[in-house]
């Protein structure tokens, strides 16, 4: 048997092995002295989306027409008073229909088409909520639902904010449970492009949260002892 002798002649070298051999005999003292029923399992993480972002997409932000149009106003200050009062009231008609938090769909809104109804995308999705028909379609076919009346969602905007409410409820009920920023969805279903996008919904929760819009919590009453 042949024995490796290794000189040190750096100070620093051998303050490096002895440090190491320090931490390698605690570690295998602590494991040694663990409870025998402690599981050690490996750290999982449940989703790229979890540390990111905030979350103000889960922020109690009440579905009424002045808050919506408050937030409007934040994201795009170039609409008149009217204008932004009445894309709110037609946001607040469909969310009254589908459980989606205002506060998602104002920012995705601003993102896909800054509130503008006549916008074709390069990929064929129609007015300010840019629902994709012919995709969608496919899907509410599947799903035994009624389908997307294409001209409708090009030339009525309470019809194609209420699509967009419907599908992303749909998108909603399907992946919450495991994808914590399930309404990129709405985009794409790809990591890369999911990524891209919410960075950009980020970038716009952030400035609707200055708006302090959020319900407060009620306080629990105190209890006062009485002196007879």
């Amino acid at each position: 048997m042949k024995t490796i002798i290794i000189n040190f002649t750096n100070r620093k070298d051998k303050e490096l092995i002895f440090k190491v051999a320090l931490l390698s005999t605690l570690a295998v003292g602590v494991y040694l002295q663990r409870p025998k029923n402690l599981k050690i399992e490996a750290i999982k993480i449940n989703s790229i989306y979890n540390d990111n972002y905030g979350d103000f997409d889960r922020e109690n932000i009440p579905n009424k027409p002045p808050v919506i149009a408050k937030m409007i106003s934040a994201l795009k200050p170039g609409l008149s008073s009217a204008e932004r009062h009445d894309v709110a009231m037609k946001i607040h008609h469909a969310l009254k229909k589908h459980n989606i938090a205002p506060q998602i769909v104002v920012a995705i809104i601003d993102t896909e088409s800054s509130f503008t109804q006549n916008l074709v995308s390069s990929t064929g999705d129609l007015s300010m909520a840019q629902v994709n028909v012919e995709i969608w379609n496919k899907e509410f076919q599947r799903m035994n639902l009624e389908l997307i009346d294409v001209e409708r969602v090009k030339t009525d905007e309470v019809y194609s904010l209420e699509k967009m409410a419907q599908i992303l409820e749909i998108l909603k009920t399907r992946y919450e449970k495991k994808d914590r920023r399930w309404y990129a969805r709405y985009h794409s279903k790809t990591k890369k492009h999911k990524r891209v996008y919410l960075a950009k919904l980020e970038s716009r929760m952030k400035r609707l949260e200055k708006l302090n819009l959020a319900l407060k919590k009620p306080t629990e009453p105190r209890l006062v002892a009485q002196v007879n």
